[in-house]
């Protein structure tokens, strides 16, 4: 689509890069309009926050797609990133920072995941400028077409009707946002203890994504016709399980 923006001599805006930073700071607002109900007390923390998230994010994303595709494709900066990497390495760094500042993990984790699917909708809006994560030849009206030689589509799909899959995990993405949004101003009345928004944004991430894996075209396989991506879904699904035990033996202050 638009992989590269704008372009001033040397400098060029990447539409990835672009749609990332833009998701990033829509995120950083929600969660700023809410830093008190989440327990941050000064606006240092948050920040803190914030950028413990984001640092967290790049490694745990980018270390990931060095494991699945190899290092030399995993080192360039400009892209190389895996989703899953981000589900690994972020909740472990919310929970330690909810220890250090002696916030309920659950609470703060809540608030974290229902901002980060804002944030994954833009990035994957950012694939699909960038071309990457591309989905399977497709007849259908709504099918895209892939013409700049710059972007990351394989050169053999230039020009062939794709499905549209970052469209689809987007649009997915905000309107599971829709409805955990919900599950979070009841639970901040306190109709439901902390823990159901996480847990909900991994399953139904899970969900989506190991469907999502029938019409991507770069999936990698893991076990006889189960895909890396479905693996990681159920993965999810077994956190989410997790999440659900715990909160069911946690009191609301945990």
């Amino acid at each position: 689509m638009l992989p590269i923006l704008l372009s001033f001599g040397p400098f060029k805006l990447y539409g990835y890069g672009a749609a990332i930073t833009l998701g990033g700071v829509i995120g950083a607002r929600l969660l700023w309009l809410r830093r008190e109900k989440m327990g941050l007390r000064d606006e240092e923390s948050f920040w803190a926050l914030i950028n413990l998230a984001v640092l967290s994010g790049f490694l745990g994303g980018k270390l990931l797609f060095m494991i699945q595709y190899g290092f030399g494709p995993g080192l360039s900066l400009m892209n190389g990133y895996s989703a899953y990497g981000g589900f690994v390495s972020v909740p472990l760094a919310v929970a330690g920072f909810a220890y250090w500042k002696k916030i309920p993990v659950l609470k703060l984790a809540d608030y974290m995941f229902l901002t980060a699917l804002f944030w994954h909708a833009f990035a994957r809006l950012g694939c699909f400028l960038a071309g990457c994560c591309q989905g399977r030849p497709t007849d259908l009206p709504w099918g895209v077409t892939f013409r700049d030689p710059r972007s990351m589509v394989p050169p053999e799909l230039l020009g062939v009707r794709l499905h549209p899959v970052q469209l689809y995990e987007a649009a997915g993405d905000l309107i599971v946002a829709a409805l955990l949004y919900r599950v979070l101003l009841a639970t901040e009345k306190g109709r439901f203890k902390p823990g159901l928004v996480a847990a909900g944004h991994f399953a139904a991430y899970g969900i989506m994504r190991s469907s999502l894996e029938l019409l991507r075209g770069d999936t990698l396989p893991f076990l006889g016709p189960l895909t890396q991506g479905q693996a990681f879904g159920a993965g999810l699904l077994t956190a989410s399980a997790a999440i659900m035990v715990w909160r069911s033996r946690c009191s609301p202050s945990s």
